[in-house]
């Protein structure tokens, strides 16, 4: 970086060469600056950058900020200069990549009757040019459903935020009345519409909180084979309010395609009511992220997930479930469910061309699952019926200044014998 100003004096020069390294000396900032912007508004990145005009500031906050800008949905890369302007101070300049933030989505593939399913959407990330997030889909996947989003993470001060959303989701999903023969479900549709409100709370650069509120309708209607109707049918609904809480922590680098870096999010949802067979009262999650840079093109990923609900008993509605999309890739659309997953991926992500905006990325996994099914205990999580391993190999094609523009597609092999391989296919990195 400092060396792309050779033009700078030689004195200039040493002050930066310092100001990179260890240095925390404290300095004065004569005029903070963006260079690059087009779409993003100047006045947003600087309520939100901590480098003030005026001001004093030092070494590490100047890097912070970068890292920061470098996470906005906006912001596909982000550097600085710094010049020496005598006793006024120093001028600091953002220079800034934008991405393109307006996507428009469009899925097809095949539902789970066999029938031919889509899923329209289009999302604006970088609304007003202030990070705001609206959007919505339209889908059909055997039923209709939809949703509209809303999001302005900055809405009230450079730390808080709001959030709205409103979806009406239907799906048909198995039932396992027999956990023990998994492959013999029952088809339901289930249908879950709700309106949230979520406060989003950023307390410093590697801590967010967000708080939310949703009111929802559940139910499940059996989906009946041959058009007979059974006799002892279960249907089950419920009305109930859920408060949900979650804290992360991030310590990542992002440039472009590679990541480095750590990341935990820590999630507690708790239910105003449940029922005989709706038993869910509150549902934990932690996830652990890490990743590594190795050599110019290589970038090891791996996440650990746990999943937590009280216990499900005499009941087959349980809540988390085991996905291709969620935590195992190749195992299927919704082939096991539980009120307990534990579930590590692992990858290594290898560019194997980068021309211009254009990146081939090629990958390796591994992705080992357990669940505790209802009635079970939680060591029954990794027993020899329940647990799974897959391991496969993948492609991604990613546009750099696109946001989340990453076409996945992975294909998973069986190892342990318990499922069938798949492939599977997706927007952005599986994680």
């Amino acid at each position: 970086m400092i060396s792309s100003y050779k033009s700078m004096p030689i004195i200039a020069l040493l002050i930066l060469f310092n100001f990179q390294g260890i240095s925390q000396a404290k300095f004065k900032v004569e005029s903070l600056n963006f260079d690059g912007l087009k779409k993003t508004k100047a006045s947003f990145l600087t309520r939100i950058a901590k480098v003030k005009a005026g001001k004093e500031t030092d070494s590490i906050i100047v890097i912070t900020d970068i890292e920061r800008l470098k996470r906005l949905d906006g912001i596909a890369f982000a550097d600085y200069k710094v010049e020496h302007k005598g006793d006024a101070g120093y001028k600091i300049t953002y220079i800034i990549k934008e991405n393109f933030s307006i996507i428009p989505g469009i899925r097809i593939g095949q539902a789970a009757d066999d029938s031919f399913s889509y899923r329209f959407s289009v999302f604006e990330f970088n609304g007003l040019g202030r990070n705001i997030i609206f959007g919505s889909f339209f889908k059909k996947e055997v039923f209709n459903a939809f949703g509209v989003f809303l999001e302005h993470p900055y809405l009230f001060t450079n730390k808080l935020g709001l959030g709205v959303n409103y979806m009406d989701d239907s799906t048909q999903q198995p039932i396992f009345f027999d956990p023990n023969t998994i492959d013999n479900d029952t088809d339901y549709v289930f249908t879950n519409k709700g309106f949230e409100t979520i406060l989003f709370y950023e307390l410093n650069f590697n801590n967010r909180f967000e708080f939310g509120l949703r009111t929802s309708e559940e139910s499940y209607v059996l989906i009946p084979e041959d058009d007979i109707e059974p006799i002892n049918k279960v249907e089950p609904s419920i009305k109930k309010t859920a408060f949900r809480g979650s804290h992360e922590y991030v310590n990542i680098d992002i440039k472009y395609q590679n990541v480095s870096g750590f990341r935990n999010l820590f999630e507690t949802t708790v239910f105003s009511n449940s029922n005989t067979l709706l038993q869910t009262d509150f549902i934990i999650n932690n996830t652990t992220q890490y990743f590594k840079r190795i050599g110019s093109k290589g970038n090891f990923a791996s996440q650990l997930q746990l999943q937590f609900s009280n216990p499900i008993e005499n009941s087959a509605f349980a809540p988390l479930v085991i996905d291709n999309q969620l935590n195992t890739r190749g195992v299927g659309n919704i082939t096991d469910r539980g009120s307990a997953i534990v579930a590590l991926n692992s990858e290594y992500r290898y560019t194997l061309l980068e021309k211009g905006w254009f990146v081939l990325q090629g990958n390796g996994f591994l992705d080992v699952s357990g669940v505790q099914r209802p009635d079970a205990d939680l060591e029954d999580v990794f027993s020899q019926n329940t647990t799974r391993i897959y391991s496969g190999l993948g492609v991604r094609f990613i546009h750099k200044y696109i946001f989340n523009a990453v076409l996945r597609f992975d294909y998973g092999i069986n190892v342990t014998g318990n499922g069938t391989n798949g492939f599977v296919f997706g927007i952005g990195q599986y994680f």
